[in-house]
């Protein structure tokens, strides 16, 4: 029995595509991780920015 060549697979690529599954399975999940630090970020930007704020306004003239 031949083996066509398209479908032939050494443990090699059977691994490599079972690793670039794997990973694209688990995309939404990387899609929200990096969309929740987005949000962290945009939130430590204005707490930082309110109090630069405080702080300038507390100066004397």
């Amino acid at each position: 029995m031949l083996m066509n060549n398209a479908l032939f697979r050494t443990s090699q690529q059977r691994r490599a595509r079972a690793v670039y599954d794997s990973v694209a399975s688990r995309r939404p999940v990387v899609g929200i991780l990096c969309a929740e630090m987005v949000a962290l970020a945009v939130f430590a930007l204005a707490a930082a920015a309110f109090i630069g704020l405080r702080a300038w306004f507390a100066l004397p003239n």
